[in-house]
């Protein structure tokens, strides 16, 4: 009876209207998004490894038509779906960079509002204006966490994808008693309706199923008849399959038309595509193994961010959360609820919901991923996390506050945003690349070569010239793989010049790869390109057929 008058009091994603702390929340609401467009201003232009290497060509293939045409220029994420990467490449085309970042950094920043609301309809803060502005603190250090201020601005999209994410969770809490106690088909539209938000997002970036899975077994954790849990689970995994279907689905059958596999090159041990060896594919580096790296790991990856990624950063409130959470579900079991503490800090439901989705989140991505970057939505919703955990502690309700107060000062304390590679000063537009005239582009081929990312630029060249990566992180021309032959096919089937685009530095490693295909390159030929986002050198170089015994 308490709960259900909680809820009916309480469940709510914004102040009552007409109430000066309705304008006020809508005033900090409309201001917040503006203001981390703001901080990507500030923070620098984007120019991260895979914005080099895949965010910007994949994009720009997809719509050009370009995907049948060139052949792994961005490596291995060249089968990645390209459709997250398209809006940004759409206004970055057409306005200066600056304008891009601003308003990419926008977009991210809408998960304030997002992380306000979810805040709002799980706490329980009798003062209006007090809960608008509590609620506005912790979406603030939700925000402004070592890896999300990272991304701010960036093209990687955890913060992106984050938004159906925590959308689904708002629904599944805002309209819990419909759920689990309404009517049968009311109940099941809001559980189709909440998994195909969180299923659209693990369509356009696949690492995000972990907060799928998170979202929707929770489901099953919840108060309520079983048979309603289950029916609203199983509910909600229809509507992620029909949101992956919706922005993956056209993918898939692309990559199993061409490449023989609906998630090609991943989980081929499972499709047998004959162009890759039959392997996962999964990138296994940072996995932890022993049973003691496991159970600490968050203070592992904490204290060494390379134990979860390629860059420095810190970031305390995870692994808080993981010794506050445990600790209060003992203490509580123990010591039970004393009178003390029978004031709700949070709606039972929303807690219990909201905690259960960050364990099973985090208990998937550990065995699957242990990549820090595809937790970041976990990062954001981490201060509320912790206030939830902090209520559960059978303590009188302004110690609990007090503590959890505490706790967030820390935690914003603690922060050191990690910086995936910016440039300043900005350039006036994302992609600026300095390069020689073409001859003859409507008979040319340009290979590429190396281990760096620089299919960027290809944007930057007449595109009537197919691009062709003969050596990457994927594929070298002495591995036995089968897609080395549909590389061999292409370069054999054209019948015009070729040349290559290079790193000057790995002039040697072309040459060795050129060599498996019969050609050779012209040291002499060599034209500088300048490549003004990663402030790099290439050459382009002409490359012959060889002709001669002696060339072998």
């Amino acid at each position: 009876m308490i709960s259900a008058s909680l809820s009916f009091q309480e469940t709510r994603c914004l102040p009552p209207k007409g109430t000066k702390a309705r304008r006020l929340a809508l005033a900090l609401l409309s201001a917040a998004p503006l203001v981390f467009g703001a901080l990507a201003l500030f923070l620098g232009q984007d120019a991260n490894w895979d914005l080099r290497n895949y965010h910007w060509y994949n994009a720009y293939a997809f719509v050009t038509g370009r995907y049948t045409f060139d052949l792994l220029p961005s490596q291995t994420p060249f089968f990645y779906n390209p459709t997250l990467d398209v809006p940004f490449y759409l206004l970055a085309s057409h306005v200066s960079a600056r304008t891009a970042a601003f308003v990419l950094g926008t977009v991210q920043g809408l998960n304030f509002i997002l992380l306000f609301m979810l805040g709002h309809a799980s706490l329980v803060i009798p003062n209006p204006r007090q809960k608008v502005l509590a609620c506005a603190a912790i979406a603030a250090i939700g925000m402004l966490g070592g890896g999300g201020i990272a991304q701010i601005g960036t093209t990687f999209y955890d913060n992106v994808t984050s938004l159906g994410l925590f959308l689904s969770a708002l629904i599944i809490i805002r309209h819990f008693e419909i759920i689990i106690h309404g009517a049968p088909r009311r109940a099941a539209a809001l559980a189709l309706l909440a998994g195909f938000f969180a299923g659209l997002m693990m369509g356009l970036k696949l690492p995000a199923a972990i907060f799928c899975v998170g979202l929707c077994f929770s489901l099953l954790l919840m108060p309520g008849p079983w048979r309603r849990r289950l029916m609203v689970a199983f509910v909600f995994g229809i509507g992620v399959l029909a949101g992956v279907a919706l922005s993956l689905g056209h993918w898939m059958w692309f990559l199993q038309t061409h490449f023989g596999s609906p998630l090609f090159p991943y989980f081929n041990d499972f499709f047998q595509s004959p162009l890759a060896p039959p392997t996962s594919a999964r990138d296994t580096q940072f996995i932890p193994h022993t049973w003691s790296e496991r159970l600490l790991f968050p203070f592992i990856f904490a204290e060494n961010p390379l134990r979860v990624g390629e860059i420095h950063w810190r970031d305390w409130r995870i692994p808080i959360l993981y010794a506050i959470l445990p600790l209060a579900v003992v203490l509580r079991l123990v010591f039970g609820r004393n009178a003390a503490a029978q004031d709700h800090a949070a709606l039972p439901h929303a807690a219990r919901y909201l905690l259960w989705a960050g364990v099973i989140t985090y208990a998937v991505w550990v065995p699957l991923f242990a990549i820090y970057r595809y937790i970041v939505p976990l990062e954001m919703l981490a201060p509320l996390l912790i206030v939830l955990a902090v209520g559960l502690i059978p303590l009188n309700l302004h110690t609990r506050g007090l503590l959890a107060v505490m706790v967030l000062v820390a935690v914003a304390a603690s922060v050191l945003p990690g910086d995936w590679s910016r440039r300043k000063p900005w350039l006036e537009r994302v992609v600026e690349v300095e390069r020689p005239e073409i001859p003859d582009p409507q008979n040319l081929m340009i290979l590429m070569a190396g281990f760096e990312p620089y299919s960027h630029v290809i944007s930057e060249f007449p595109p009537a010239v197919p691009f062709v990566r003969i050596q990457s992180n994927f594929s070298s021309p002495g591995e036995n793989k089968g897609i080395n032959a549909l590389l061999r096919k292409k370069i054999e089937s054209h019948s015009g010049g070729f040349m290559l685009l290079i790193p000057k530095w790995q002039h040697q490693l072309a040459g060795e790869a050129l060599a498996h295909f019969g050609l050779k390159l012209l040291p002499q030929s060599c034209q500088k390109v300048i490549d003004r986002l990663a402030r790099d050198e290439l050459d382009l170089c002409i490359v012959e057929r060889k002709t001669s015994e002696n060339d072998r």
